[in-house]
């Protein structure tokens, strides 16, 4: 159980502040959706802002490309001025870009008002696990930060669930402004809510932030096996509907099963929280997360087996690799040098992420032109990659 300061001096037991928690993990699956509302409304904003595929590609790759240049030096700014803020600052520029997106009648507004919502995105999703780990006590200190990873699989399947509807009904518009009022609902309640105590905050340069983190091998590690996971994710989710549809799995049911395999990653999250709770090394799970996603990827493009085992096959794979990002959070305070730089880890961190997400697409599409079965000569160095660099972590505390 953690401890604080009372005005004499003395120490006071402080438990979990989980509504707290609640309230971020919310507003990281509310920042999520903004990455997932885009591919169920792409058909509709082609038709009504006449996007060509290049515009349509720009509008769903922004947010990489802005994590992919930014992420760090985001991370070092959150340490710099404070979590609270940077994460309050975060939500109210996505709200703010949404809004402006709304009102687009052509392509130029819309792909700024995305780079604007990928800013604050990155901005956000960095200084809120240092929240995280600020309200968890002692006994909660593994799990809290490992929950983190559930934001994004949990915002994108929501998006994707929730957008045909008011797609159908109401178009694109009002679609970015529920999801304007949704963030600006979560920056206002963020503000009313006292934060908790972030002890070892010191307000240094940014520079020397990323100074502490880009010289020290915990984050660069955490940094290399969190790329090479997106590299794998990414592809596999971004084209597992077009496999779907020519394994003869109706173009209507694609999405969906898709979404239902992404889901699992959810899933894996948890049980990665549940395990590190219990003491199981983060360094295990990945490990264990790489050889089970090697050997799916193999099962997903072989034209040996049956396309419903394929299938079965990616939802392994998503469900496994929910293990990689629970145990990349929950190692974060540990590879952090200190306190006051954990959202520049973080930055690095995500940063990462996005460069995977990058290249892991265009390297599989470049293999698969000869061949979808060649797809895992590029996703299993990749795993592998990962597995031996997660052999050289530092045990989570």
């Amino acid at each position: 159980m953690s401890a604080h300061l009372n005005a004499t001096g003395a120490r006071v037991a402080q438990d979990t502040r989980w509504r707290y928690v609640a309230l971020l993990l919310a507003a990281g699956i509310g920042a999520a959706m903004q990455v997932g509302k885009v591919p169920a409304a792409l058909p509709v904003l082609q038709r009504d802002l006449h996007l060509t595929l290049i515009a349509a590609a720009w509008i769903m790759s922004l947010f990489s490309v802005v994590g992919a240049a930014f992420g760090c030096l985001a991370g070092s700014f959150a340490d710099h001025i404070g979590a609270r803020t940077t994460t309050v600052a975060g939500l109210a520029c996505m709200a703010l870009a949404s809004a402006l997106g709304s009102v687009a009648s052509n392509p130029a507004p819309l792909l700024a008002s995305r780079a604007l919502e990928g800013m604050g995105f990155v901005v956000a999703v960095v200084a809120i696990p240092s929240l995280l780990l600020a309200s968890a006590d002692e006994r909660d200190r593994r799990l809290v930060p490992a929950l983190w990873g559930t934001y994004m699989p949990i915002g994108t399947a929501i998006a994707l669930a929730s957008a045909p509807a008011v797609l159908y009904f109401s178009g694109w518009r009002l679609l970015w402004r529920l999801n304007a009022v949704v963030l600006l609902g979560f920056a206002l309640a963020l503000v009313a809510i006292r934060p908790p105590s972030l002890r070892s905050e010191r307000r240094t340069t940014s520079l020397a932030h990323l100074r502490a983190v880009l010289f020290r091998a915990g984050p660069v590690r955490l940094a290399l096996v969190f790329a090479c996971y997106t590299f794998q994710y990414a592809p596999v989710m971004g084209f597992l509907p077009t496999l779907l549809t020519r394994l003869d799995f109706a173009p209507r049911n694609s999405g969906a099963l898709t979404a239902a395999a992404v889901l699992t990653n959810a899933v894996g999250n948890l049980a990665a929280s549940w395990l590190i709770q219990r003491r199981i090394a983060p360094r295990a799970l990945i490990a264990c997360a790489c050889i089970a996603m090697s050997v799916a990827a193999v099962g997903i493009f072989t034209a040996a087996l049956a396309p419903l085992a394929r299938y079965f096959c990616s939802v392994g794979f998503f469900a496994f690799a929910g293990l990689v990002p629970a145990s990349i959070f929950a190692s974060v305070p540990t590879a952090t040098p200190d306190r006051s730089s954990s959202a520049t880890t973080m930055g690095l961190v995500v940063q990462a992420s996005h460069m995977g997400q990058l290249i892991g697409p265009p390297a599989v599409a470049a293999v698969a032109g000869f061949g979808w079965q060649l797809a895992p000569a590029v996703l299993v160095p990749a795993a592998l990659t990962a597995l031996l660099v997660a052999r050289t972590l530092e045990p989570a505390r």
